[in-house]
């Protein structure tokens, strides 16, 4: 006798996805063609047209895969490189950030623990003066703290250490970063 599977349950509001699917037109374009950096600031604009909490001097690129502007905040002087993927999710950056090229901020997943497996979104903080380097993954509800270094090719599954430098697949302690400017 075959069990029976439950019937999938869509819990995604018809809002949010006509606001996905505006932004997602509007993205291909107005946002994506504008690939100098002298259209950062319509870039930005766009971002803050569709909810985006942007502060000054932001950098983000045109191959930046934003799905949700809405759930994305930035500090001041913090970058997003080129081909960085973020999710549905919330994403909060803070100010004097470096998000570097192909990184993955993914702020959802899925619940396991369902056989429909329905998706379930998160919040990504990165706090102050952090560097995530090239090809990170970092994973929902993961705090970087202020200072921190994330390794190119680091897997993130767990909080980071202010101050600290992690890499690694999972992503683990390497030392302490210490600034010696004066």
């Amino acid at each position: 006798m075959e069990s029976e599977i439950p019937k999938y349950i869509d819990t995604i509001p018809k809002s949010d996805k006509l606001y996905r699917l505006l932004w997602r037109i509007a993205s291909l374009f107005l946002f994506k063609p504008f690939s100098l950096p002298f259209f950062n600031a319509w870039r930005i604009f766009l971002l803050r047209c569709f909810g985006a909490k942007l502060g000054d001097n932001c950098n983000v690129y045109s191959s930046t895969y934003i799905p949700s502007p809405k759930n994305l905040i930035m500090g001041v002087h913090s970058t997003l490189g080129p081909e960085v993927k973020l999710h549905f999710g919330k994403t909060i950056i803070g100010s004097k950030v470096t998000v570097s090229q192909r990184t993955y901020l993914c702020s959802a997943t899925h619940d396991t623990a369902s056989i429909n497996t329905p998706l379930l979104t998160g919040v990504i903080t990165i706090n102050d003066f952090v560097w995530i380097a090239s090809e990170a993954f970092i994973m929902t509800n993961i705090t970087i703290g202020e200072g921190a270094i994330v390794g190119a090719r680091a897997v993130v599954f767990k909080n980071v250490d202010s101050w600290s430098i992690v890499g690694g697949n999972p992503a683990k302690f390497i030392k302490s970063r210490i600034i010696n400017e004066k």
